[in-house]
Formats: C-alpha cells, sequence, structure tokens
C-alpha cells in the first residue's frame, strides 16, 4: 500500500474458514472457537481519504443495502482510529462492494481492517500491526487477522492468533445463492442444541504443513453446518452442486451462507464457476493469497 497526497485505494480481502470448531460458550455470552482461516482473492475495493483541515466520517456506497453510517464497520474502525491517535480531520470512503453480504466471508471485517491500515498510511502514525490489531478487536474478532491476511489459527473467541502454513495446491470457488445467513442466529442454534465440540485443528494445520492438498480436502470441517445445512436449503443444494460438478471437496464457509469448493485444477475451477453463473447463483474463481494483502493499494 503506497500514497501521495490524500487519498490511497486498498483492496479488502474475504477469507474462508479451512476449519471451524465451537467448543463453548461462556459466561458472559461469548463463544469459544477453534478455527483456521484463510484469505482469498475476492475483494472489496476502498477508496479513503483523510483531510486534515476538516471533519467528521463519510461513508459512500453504490450498494442500497450497505449501511453508511455507523452501522458499517469500515465507519466505526475510522471513527476509532481518529479517537484513538487523536487525529483531527475528515475521513471520506468510498467502497465498492464486491464480497457477498451476511456470507461467512468477513467482509466487513476485512472492510474495518483496509480502513485501519489506510488511515494509518495517509496520517503517518506508523502504529505497528499489534496495535492496528489491538484497534480492531475493540469492533470485530476477525479484524485482527484480516489485518494481518494470509492462513492463521484462532481460538479463544477468536482474538487468539498462531500462524498457519498457507493453503497450497487447491483453488478456491466461493458461491452464495440469494438466502445470507446470521452469525448470531447459528450460535443460538448451536447452543439450543446444547452442541459443544470437541474437535481441534491440529490435523488440518499438519496437512497444512505437509502441503498436503488431499489431507486439506479431507479434513474440512465447519460445526454451523449441523444447524445451517438443515434449515438453508439453498447452501444445502449448493454443496451438493459442487461435489456434483466435481469439486475435491466443499464446504459452508464460517456461518454461511456461502460455500466453497477446492479445486487442485485451474481449468476445472473456472469451468464449474461459470456453470454455477449460468444457475443464477453468485460464484468467484478466489485464488489463495498470502500475509498483508494490504500492499496492494494504490493512489487515489
Amino acid at each position: 500500500m503506497k500514497h501521495e497526497g490524500v487519498g490511497i485505494v486498498v483492496n479488502a480481502p474475504a477469507k474462508i474458514n479451512l476449519f471451524l470448531e465451537v467448543t463453548g460458550r461462556r459466561e458472559d455470552g461469548y463463544h469459544e472457537i477453534d478455527t483456521v482461516m484463510q484469505t482469498v482473492d475476492l475483494c472489496d475495493k476502498l477508496t479513503v481519504f483523510f483531510d486534515p483541515a476538516k471533519e467528521g466520517v463519510f461513508l459512500t456506497c453504490g450498494k442500497k443495502y450497505v449501511p453508511t453510517d455507523s452501522g458499517n464497520i469500515a465507519y466505526r474502525c475510522a471513527a476509532l482510529f481518529l479517537e484513538r491517535t487523536g487525529k483531527r480531520g475528515a475521513v471520506r470512503i468510498h467502497l465498492e462492494k464486491r464480497i457477498p453480504v451476511a456470507a461467512g466471508l468477513g467482509g466487513g471485517s476485512a472492510d474495518g481492517a483496509a480502513v485501519l491500515k489506510a488511515l494509518n498510511m495517509l496520517t503517518h502514525c506508523d502504529l505497528s500491526t499489534e496495535e492496528l490489531c489491538a484497534l480492531g478487536k475493540e469492533l470485530g474478532a476477525d479484524i485482527p487477522f484480516c489485518v494481518r491476511g494470509g492462513c492463521a489459527r484462532a481460538t479463544g473467541i477468536g482474538e487468539r492468533f498462531s500462524k498457519a502454513e498457507t493453503l497450497r495446491g487447491v483453488i478456491p470457488v466461493v458461491a452464495i445463492g440469494s438466502k445470507g445467513s446470521s452469525t448470531p442466529a447459528a450460535y443460538k442454534a448451536l447452543d439450543d442444541m446444547g452442541y459443544t465440540g470437541e474437535k481441534n485443528a491440529c490435523r488440518m494445520l499438519d496437512a497444512l504443513e505437509k502441503r498436503d492438498s488431499l489431507g486439506v480436502c479431507t479434513e474440512l470441517y465447519n460445526a454451523f453446518e449441523t444447524v445451517i445445512l438443515p434449515q438453508n436449503e439453498e447452501a444445502r443444494r449448493l454443496k451438493e452442486r459442487f461435489l456434483q460438478l466435481g469439486a475435491d471437496a466443499a464446504m459452508l464457509s464460517g456461518s454461511g451462507a456461502s460455500v466453497f469448493g477446492l479445486f487442485t485444477d485451474l481449468k476445472k475451477a473456472r469451468s464449474v464457476c461459470g456453470q454455477l453463473r449460468r444457475e443464477q447463483y453468485f460464484a468467484a474463481v478466489a485464488p489463495v493469497v498470502g500475509r498483508e494483502t494490504g500492499n496492494n493499494g494504490h493512489d487515489a
């Protein structure tokens, strides 16, 4: 991410969950998880301006369903950055929304992380990655991961991170139908059924370490499939279609309702993506990207 003047353009990449277990609910209402997340090349694009001569936070977006006030994490991240750093000025953000919402792809968290990184550059605050992660954590458990990017294991309530080897040897295709999903509702459904998972991500981490793409496909796991797939026919059918069309593996991402398929052949991945689009699904080939993906920004 480089800049000149007061404007910067930055991509905000989505994530998929290669492994996600919910191990219990704490007394404060938060849930303990064990998850492995991977950044993929399906991105929102944000143009961020900082004007020290004015004040306020302003956000625009061409999608009417996207909030442009404090209901948007990117907006709140901008306000929090100004508050914590003591910087005075106006932040203007234009968001080009490409990541589906309510999809389990971390789009909102990615947007918030991108704003934090952009403002850190524009205001010359030079906050460390750790400091940016600490800011992001105040507004969302996935924001610190999105600040870092790449592949990582998250435990606790999603706030404790350890590095993992980047997913290699497979190409993800991400797809979603018309019906979104609610993370709080998904957690509640698990609570209502008394779910307490006992799996851990060790085998997935081992497969990633060994660059064993078959092992990764075998170890895909998402506890939310237990409650989402039975009540979301569209997500269930989408997973089935991925497998019918030749994906090496397919799984719900996050709390859904997006589903991703993994392919060892790029030509096959593109073919299946095209077929799903013809069936009226949103679909995108989303190759894996490494850590610190914010460096693909450019001057506005």
